[in-house]
């Protein structure tokens, strides 16, 4: 063969997998852009939900300090007192004693 055909088989070869590796790199680009807009989308879901997180952990933290939390486990753990009679006939009683 002669040189001058060896070099445009090369040439011709070269031209080819450059063009292979062009579509290639193309279509993983392409790939890479929706997985990053994926990912945008997701980190802006977690970036909403943790400002409502932060929102709910301060009024928690307030409702702590006016010393609500306090008077909720309080009553949740004290016995209420129930009497046994109904509260009409608490209402008849009473009336019937004015």
């Amino acid at each position: 063969m002669s040189e001058v055909l060896q070099a445009n088989i090369f040439f011709f070869i070269a031209s080819a997998a450059t063009i292979v590796f062009a579509i290639m790199t193309c279509i993983v680009l392409y790939y890479v852009i929706k997985i990053l807009i994926t990912i945008r989308s997701i980190v802006e879901r977690i970036e909403a939900g943790s400002d409502v997180i932060a929102d709910d952990v301060s009024a928690m933290r307030e409702f702590v300090k006016s010393g609500g939390l306090v008077a909720y486990l309080i009553n949740r753990v004290s016995p209420k007192k129930r009497s046994t009679r109904s509260s009409r006939a608490k209402q008849s009683t009473d009336e019937a004693n004015d």
